[in-house]
Order: C-alpha cells, then sequence, then structure tokens
C-alpha cells in the first residue's frame, strides 16, 4: 500500500475533521470533559470551519493529508506550523485555546492555554516548526500514515536547519521517539476542579538542535 502526502484542500477538511473525533472518541476526561456541548451546529462542522480558519488567518499555517494511493482514502491529517523567523512566531496564533458553546471554557483554558504558557517558556520566539496536530483515522491506524506524515515535517526541519516542537499524548510518545524527538518536560494539570477525575498530563518534545 502507497501512501501519498498532499496538502489538504477545504473539501478534506470535515473528513479531517471527523476523522480527528473518530481517532480520539469521548470519555470523562477526554474531549467530553472540553466538549459536553450542547453545540449550536455539529461539533465536526464547527471544527472543520475553525480548522479552514486557522490556514486562511495564518500564513505559517500548512495542513497536510496522507492518502492511501490504492483507494483514495484520507488516512491521516497533520497540521504544522512553520516559523522560519522569530516574527513569524510572535505574528502566528498558534494552538488557539477552545471556546464558546458546548465547550468547558475553564476545562480548556487550564489544560490547553498550560500547553500555551510550556510551549512559549521552552520555545520563546526560536525559529522552529510546530506540529499541532496530528491522527490516523482508526481503520488505518499502525499502517504508516502517522509516520509519513512525521516525516514530512522532519524532513522539512532538516532543510531548513530548524527544531520541530510538539506535544504528545502518552500513546504516541513511543512513534514520537523513534522519530528522534526527546522529552522537552511533561505537562501536568489536575482537571478535578474542572469535572475530571484525575490529572491529565502531556509529554512536550523536541527533535533537533535549539
Amino acid at each position: 500500500m502507497g501512501i501519498k502526502i498532499r496538502e489538504a484542500s477545504d473539501a478534506d477538511i470535515p473528513r479531517a475533521a471527523q476523522g480527528e473525533a473518530d481517532a480520539y472518541g469521548a470519555g470523562q476526561n477526554g474531549p467530553s470533559l472540553f466538549f459536553p456541548g450542547p453545540f449550536p451546529v455539529a461539533p465536526t462542522e464547527s471544527r472543520a470551519n475553525q480548522i479552514i480558519n486557522m490556514r486562511n488567518s495564518d500564513p505559517t499555517c500548512q495542513l497536510l493529508i496522507a492518502v492511501d494511493e490504492e483507494t483514495g482514502e484520507q488516512m491521516g491529517f497533520a497540521k504544522y506550523h512553520i516559523y522560519k523567523t522569530s516574527e513569524d512566531v510572535s505574528s502566528s496564533a498558534g494552538r488557539p485555546v477552545p471556546s464558546g458553546p458546548g465547550v468547558n471554557e475553564a476545562a480548556c483554558e487550564a489544560f490547553f492555554g498550560g500547553l500555551v504558557v510550556r510551549k512559549k517558556a521552552i520555545m520563546g520566539t526560536k525559529p522552529h516548526i510546530y506540529l499541532h496536530m496530528l491522527h490516523t483515522e482508526p481503520k488505518y491506524q499502525r499502517r504508516g500514515a502517522a509516520s509519513a506524515l512525521l516525516r514530512w515535517g522532519t524532513e522539512r526541519a532538516d532543510q531548513l536547519g530548524l527544531p520541530v516542537y510538539l506535544e504528545s499524548s502518552h500513546e504516541a510518545h513511543i512513534l514520537y521517539g523513534r522519530h528522534g524527538f526527546n522529552d522537552a518536560e511533561t505537562f501536568e494539570c489536575d482537571m478535578r476542579p474542572f469535572g475530571g477525575d484525575k490529572t491529565f498530563t502531556a509529554p512536550l518534545m523536541i527533535r533537533g538542535p535549539l
């Protein structure tokens, strides 16, 4: 099975948003904690519009999909920010903190806002590549799509001589390690004040020179 990496069109994004929801599922300490609803429009429709707006409003944003060359189906999706200069870093919106109807804004500010704070503390305004989003469609997991999307970013980083920064899940930690990423620190956020039942942790990882 061949895998092709190409830039995502606006028409690809609704499938990417649905794939994200399918990949991460829901649970008390998962998406439903942050996005309990109700929503004025379908959550995946809102998410697709948000992703499209991210690209339209930020020239550093690069949206990519992995495509099964045999079936033409979308296998996975990635969102990178390529910061070639300090000015690129300063002018980019980067990771947005979710807000609005259906969103547990306090929980999102604590966790996602905390990730924003830690990234700024670690990377500052140094030029770098930021992998903000990466997911694989459940039916295509463990078939090379995530690795292909990662290689796109690491090869671009090597061409530009830039480090790559990301926030990992524990499930993806080993995969990122295989692609040369090392732990910078582990972010911890107690979610119990916001309706959760435990502390969320996220490995913060860097590949390449600082």
